[in-house]
């Protein structure tokens, strides 16, 4: 067995020869913290969660402790360390036992001093208090010490990590609030109300169109007693999108266009760089080939969410998912931001080659499914009064249906959904056609107008008309 080295211990707590200089470790390990911090310094309200409560543990811990002062070495001092060098486990001595084993000039001595009040402690001022080293630390020290050594490379480097806050924490709400993304139902501190999309109207118009593929001759009562069966089985987050949502999604056209839960890591920060990246759990987008490859590179951390190029880009209808034991807060924040970083994107792609446009119209979906409940939102961008960031966004609600209640109300709000889906694909298409057209600088027939487009309806008709119930004899596939 190799012998321990004594020595080596103290090597490592000498100080190095030209404190001066600095050393590239702290200065990596202030860099760690002071990304770290930066999150929680930009907070304009700081809500008492774990992470917030691990952040301040984090910074007392790394607070330098207070300069230590030496009490002078009399003989008394020196007797005491060695009476407690030889009995370390030896209890403290009630006062009254040790006044009771005084003679009587000590106990004289003890009354003198009292009268002066008792001995100077002034040196123990400031002085930080022991840490408290639990046995099963200390014991693992040991063992790692007779082990191996810790390498040249951690060797006095603290660990430190970039602190990044998830939907699941009521900071990221206040996060994305202090840089202009305003959830549903937000009031400015002056009691204003944000306004609604102005093409709010048309956006409902379009979405109570019925769908053929839902009526009854084409969603039966069996059909809708297999959806709620499936919410009822569905326990977890995974069972409602693999199970669920499907029904709700019925056919789609084009797979190629569809994504979810994979990082959008190639997207520019939303805010300042501390939230996590989205991660949505559904949504629909464009194949890349439909935008020119330079308009794609010109605009890529806008547009392209992830770093495999391949996939879809230019979302703008999204799905955010949770079981019946989830967090409706935390799918509503999940939505927000999802709706965010798309109308950030499509007004990338409504404003290429040209002065940002703020109509003050939504170009973005988002819907959330929770305990058997669908909800649609809108979310808008507008120019910012505030000369920190340009933009601001607000996230509306559209309606809502509670799809496990009844069939008819399921055929609401899954046509709601499917036709959600249709028109977001006429917006994304008319702005990618747009901005080809910009991109090559020949204007052809003047694009449809956004006011005109947002009434389209595309009729797929692929069944017998005479077959279908009155009010759907009409309606989109």
């Amino acid at each position: 067995m190799r012998s321990l080295n004594t020595s080596r211990p103290f090597c490592k707590r000498r100080q190095p020869e030209h404190p001066s200089k600095p050393s590239e470790r702290p200065s990596k390990r202030q860099q760690l913290d002071h990304s770290a911090s930066a999150y929680w310094d930009n907070l304009s309200t700081i809500h008492l969660t774990r992470s917030a409560i691990k952040e301040l543990d984090r910074r007392n811990s790394s607070a330098e402790p207070p300069q230590t002062l030496h009490r002078p070495n009399t003989r008394y001092f020196l007797a005491e360390q060695n009476n407690r060098r030889h009995c370390p486990a030896a209890k403290p001595i009630p006062p009254t036992d040790f006044l009771s084993d005084c003679s009587p000039s000590q106990l004289k001595e003890i009354n003198r001093l009292s009268r002066f009040g008792g001995p100077d402690l002034s040196d123990l001022k400031s002085y930080p208090y022991p840490t408290a080293m639990s046995s099963t630390t200390s014991s693992s020290r040991r063992k790692r010490r007779a082990e191996s050594p810790p390498s040249s490379s951690t060797r006095g480097l603290k660990t430190t990590t970039k602190t990044t806050s998830t939907t699941y924490s009521r900071n990221f709400q206040q996060n994305l609030i202090d840089h202009g993304v305003y959830p549903e139902g937000y009031e400015y501190p002056n009691g204003q109300i944000p306004s609604t999309p102005n093409n709010m109207k048309d956006i409902i118009e379009r979405l109570a169109q019925p769908r053929r593929s839902l009526s009854p001759t084409k969603f039966s009562d069996e059909d809708f007693r297999q959806f709620k069966r499936a919410d009822t089985h569905a326990s977890k987050e995974k069972p409602v999108t693999t199970t669920v949502i499907p029904i709700l999604d019925g056919n789609i056209d084009d797979p190629k266009c569809v994504g979810g839960n994979y990082l959008f890591g190639n997207l520019a920060p939303l805010t300042d760089g501390t939230l996590s990246s989205a991660k949505p759990d559904h949504f629909f987008g464009t194949r890349p080939e439909q935008l020119k490859r330079p308009i794609r590179q010109a605009l890529s951390d806008q547009i392209i969410p992830s770093t495999q190029h391949d996939l879809p880009m230019a979302p703008n209808f999204f799905l955010e998912a949770k079981g019946p034991d989830g967090s409706l807060a935390v799918v509503t924040r999940q939505a927000c931001y999802d709706g965010a970083l798309s109308a950030r994107g499509i007004h990338a792609l409504q404003s290429y080659r040209q002065e940002p446009v703020y109509d003050n119209n939504a170009y973005t979906l988002t819907s959330t499914y929770h305990g058997g409940t669908l909800k649609l939102y809108t979310t808008h961008i507008s120019q910012s009064d505030d000369p920190d960031y340009h933009h601001e966004y607000f996230m509306t609600q559209v309606k809502g249906w509670s799809l496990t209640s009844d069939v008819e109300t399921f055929r609401q709000g899954a046509s709601a959904y499917r036709n959600a889906r249709d028109w977001a694909k006429e917006k994304r298409d008319e702005f990618i056609r747009t901005a080809n057209e910009r991109f090559h600088d020949n204007p052809q027939s003047s694009p449809v107008s956004q006011h005109q487009a947002s009434g389209l309806i595309t009729i797929l008709d692929d069944s017998d008309e005479s077959t279908e119930p009155a009010g759907y004899e009409d309606a989109v596939e």
